[in-house]
Parts: structure tokens; sequence; C-alpha cells
């Protein structure tokens, strides 16, 4: 498992503890778990309580390392967040997808299949509200806007709410300005990277970790000028050092997403302009371009680049902060950022320009709430109900 994933785990269990909280969990209820398979090998379980209250929360799991094995949600902070959850009259509905990785094209029919399946065995719900998380947060985001009125109620928990595109081209970018600072350290280049582990105390990830720390003291400080070029977060030098490595090691994860596009490019930065360096002219002459194709790029953004486009409920009606609040969120102080629905998740890919910072905050999508002054987190949690 890579730095990133670890982190953001670690980031969404304590969304996962706050959400937990709210929703008041008490003595553990009496349920049944049923579980079954999809035609293409995806498992899935429902968690039905004895005093089930005809609701459904249909769950979407964050991003799996593609070698890992096949299976179910079941983190310790999965399993007390279902237990609040039913504890409260809702069942619940998981699958593992039937693929990991980065898997939002299955994991967006699979969790979309969860509802139908679940009304055969079961019942028909009532109401049946989206959550997930990390991945499986920009999984629900896809599912809200393709199927609009289908879902009673969404949250995205740390999800990727700036899209596939974006989220891969701040790999990217982090990618080739680290090349350029500290050439050689990585073997071969953006599109041509070896699968190595990348794990805490992996020779990889030493070698990365050390030539951070070098370049705190090498003339020029190289460390001190990527971090404010690639935008990472941190306010003080440990923190610098841990935000490099999690952007660095994001190469595991194109990687893999190379391979899902048969080895189309989707990265592109023949247009961009970097700055913050001591000297940018020669950054933006000496860092490596790459052309993105066409098929590459079609596969991101279909996989998934949020349109704006948010409907919930019959009336497509969306709830104000203090709404948000009485569906059991609890959130941070957050500052005003827009109002226009159709605009909020473009207005926020326009300001999340980074996707380091993993901020645990709640954005209720309809009034565009943002965190201020820390205006780079690609993730966050969105509620709408």
């Amino acid at each position: 498992m890579t730095t990133v994933t670890r982190f953001r785990r670690h980031i969404c269990a304590i969304a996962w503890v706050v959400i937990a909280a709210s929703l008041c969990a008490g003595v553990a209820t009496a349920q049944q778990t049923i579980d079954g398979v999809t035609a293409d090998g995806a498992l899935y379980r429902f968690l039905v309580p004895s005093s089930w209250n005809g609701q459904l929360v249909v769950y979407a799991h964050g991003y799996v390392s593609a070698g890992d094995p096949i299976a179910l949600p079941n983190t310790p902070i999965e399993q007390a967040a279902f237990q609040a959850i039913t504890s409260q009259g809702f069942a619940v509905a998981m699958s593992s997808y039937a693929e990991n990785g980065w898997a939002v094209k299955n994991g967006a029919q699979t969790t979309h299949q969860l509802r139908g399946l679940f009304a055969a065995r079961v019942s028909n719900p009532t109401r049946s509200y989206l959550v997930g998380t990390s991945e499986g947060g920009l999984i629900a985001l896809d599912l809200t806007e393709g199927f609009p009125g289908q879902y009673d109620g969404t949250l995205a928990i740390c999800g990727v709410v700036g899209g596939t595109p974006l989220h891969f081209q701040h790999f990217g970018d982090g990618r080739v300005l680290f090349d350029y600072f500290f050439p050689g350290v990585l073997p071969g280049d953006l599109l041509h990277m070896p699968n190595l582990d990348f794990s805490p105390g992996s020779p990889t990830y030493t070698a990365v970790a050390n030539s951070l720390i070098a370049g705190l003291f090498a003339p020029g400080q190289p460390t001190l000028q990527f971090a404010n070029v690639a935008g990472l977060p941190g306010s003080n030098v440990n923190e610098i050092i841990f935000s490099g490595l999690t952007l660095v090691g994001g190469y595991t994860a194109i990687n893999e997403l190379l391979q899902r596009t048969n080895g189309h490019n989707f990265y592109d930065n023949t247009k961009t302009v970097y700055s913050g360096s001591a000297n940018d002219a020669a950054l933006n002459s000496g860092v490596r371009r790459y052309s993105a194709d066409q098929a590459g790029v079609n596969y991101v953004a279909h996989y998934y680049d949020p349109n704006g486009h948010l409907r919930i409920g019959s009336n497509g009606s969306f709830f104000s902060g203090s709404a948000l609040r009485r569906c059991g969120c609890r959130g941070q102080c957050l500052e005003l950022f827009g109002s226009a629905v159709g605009k909020s998740i473009r207005a926020l890919q326009r300001e999340t320009r980074r996707d380091t910072e993993f901020i645990p905050g709640f954005i209720p999508v309809g009034e565009l709430w943002h965190q201020a002054p820390q205006r780079r987190c690609n993730c966050a949690v969105i509620g709408i109900c």
C-alpha cells in the first residue's frame, strides 16, 4: 500500500469517526446479513436491522491497491460506521467492486446495481442514500450526476471531487517537477516508470525521502523550490517532506491508470507555466513536457470528471449548511465560497489545483463552502440531502 493510500485512508477514517459519532450509535442491534456475488464477480453484502425503517444507505468504498485481493469493505472504522448506521434503523448495501485500483468505472456500475439487488432480495427501499469515501466519493458523485432523482441524498467523504483529470494532472506535475529538481533519483519517467514498491522503508521511498531532506541544505534549496512550485502543504519541514513523499508516491496510481487506458497518455503539460522557483524561466525551459493522447484524455474524463449537474430526489432540491447539519453531519468552520449549484464543482476545480491536503471539511453543494486560506484541497466532504 502506498503512502498516498495510507494517508487518504487515515484522514477518511477521521471523517468516518465524525459521521459515526453524529449518528449517536448505541448498542448493537440484531440484523440480517445477506451476501452475494454479481455477474462480473463483485462481492456484495446487505445489512438489514430487525427494526429496519425502510431506508437504504448504499456505500462505495475507497481506493484499494490493484494487487490486493478482492474483498468487501471491512476496516474497523467502516465496521463501526455500518454499526452506527444500522443502529438507527437504516439498512446498508456495499460491494467489493469486481476490480481494485482506480476502479471508478466498475465501481460506479457495481454500486448502482446494489439498489436493484437489494429490492430483489429484501424489499424496495422507500429512500436511498449514497455514501462514498475517497475514490468512492467520486463514484457517489458520478452516480448523483448520472442518475438524477434516483437517490435521496449523497455524502462524499474525502471524495476526489475535483475529478480524475485534476487528480492525475497533479500527480503528473509532481513527477515532472521532482525529476527537474532531483534528476536521476527515480528511474524511468512519467510514462515509463517501473512498478517499484513505495512503502516506507523501501529503497525507492528512502531514496526520495533522502533527496528531499538533502535538498533542504543543498545550494538553492531545491526541496523548498519543489514545494513552492508544486504547492505542497506544510507548516514545517517534516510536513513538507511528508507532502512531497505523498505526491511523488502517486506514480503507482499513474502506472495503474496507464494500464486502463492501454498506454494512452492522459497527462498534458505542454501549456503549463510553472512558477515559484528561483528561476522560473529555466524551470519552464528545462522541465520535461508531455502531450496527451485524446484516447487517454477521454478515458479520465469519462471515469470521471464531474459536470456540476447535481439533482437529488424528485424535486432536485438542496439543503443549505444548517439543514445539512440536521442530516447528522458535523463540519469545520467554513468560508462561503459560492452559491451557483451548476457551477459549484467547476468552481471547486478551478480553485483546488492541488490534491495533497485531504482536509476533512464539509462542503454543502448548492451553497459551496470552502475552507480558507488552504485553497488547494481536492478532497473534501460534500453532503447533499
